[in-house]
C-alpha cells in the first residue's frame, strides 16, 4: 500500500528517521485490498510486520487502565485508527497522556486517506479530516507527530 505524510509539531525531526523507514516498510507490506470488511486485515498485516521489527504490543496508557495505543518503540507511540472516526480523538488524548507522562517523546498515527476510509467502511475515521483538526487543536495536542495516511 502507499501513504503520503503530515507533519504535525516538528514530527518530521522528532520521529528518527530509522522508526520512520519501519513503519513505511509496514505499511508498504499491506497487501489488502481496500473494501467493506477489510480493515482487520490490515490491520493485521501492518502489526505482523512492525512485531518482526521489535515494536511492541499493546501498550497501557496508564498502569492499571484498559486504554491503550497499538504500539511504541523507542519511545515514540503509534497509533493505528482504521475504525469509527470517533476512536481518532481518543487516540490523541491517549498520545497527549503519554507524551506529558514522558513516556513518548514523539508519535506516529497511520490512518486511511478519505478513499481509502470510504471503500472500507462508514464513518471511519480518515487523514484528511485529521490533518485539518490538527491545527485547530494545536494548543491541546502539541505531540511532534507524523500522520502516516494510507492511500
Amino acid at each position: 500500500m502507499r501513504y503520503s505524510v503530515h507533519n504535525h509539531c516538528a514530527g518530521a525531526d522528532r520521529v528518527p528517521a530509522a522508526i520512520r523507514d519501519e513503519v513505511a516498510t509496514a505499511i508498504a507490506a499491506i497487501d489488502v485490498r481496500p473494501e467493506k470488511g477489510a480493515a482487520p486485515r490490515i490491520r493485521d498485516a501492518f502489526l505482523a510486520s512492525l512485531k518482526s521489527e521489535g515494536w511492541s504490543g499493546e501498550v497501557p496508557v496508564a498502569r492499571g487502565s484498559d486504554m491503550t495505543i497499538t504500539s511504541m518503540k523507542d519511545g515514540v507511540g503509534l497509533c493505528l485508527q482504521t475504525g469509527n472516526m470517533a476512536r481518532m480523538y481518543a487516540d490523541l488524548i491517549k498520545l497527549q497522556t503519554l507524551y506529558l507522562d514522558d513516556a513518548i517523546t514523539s508519535a506516529i498515527i497511520v490512518l486511511p486517506s478519505q478513499p481509502v476510509a470510504q471503500q472500507i467502511g462508514d464513518n471511519i475515521a480518515q487523514a484528511a479530516r485529521l490533518e485539518r483538526e490538527l491545527e485547530i487543536f494545536r494548543k491541546a495536542y502539541h505531540v511532534p507527530t507524523l500522520l502516516m495516511c494510507l492511500e
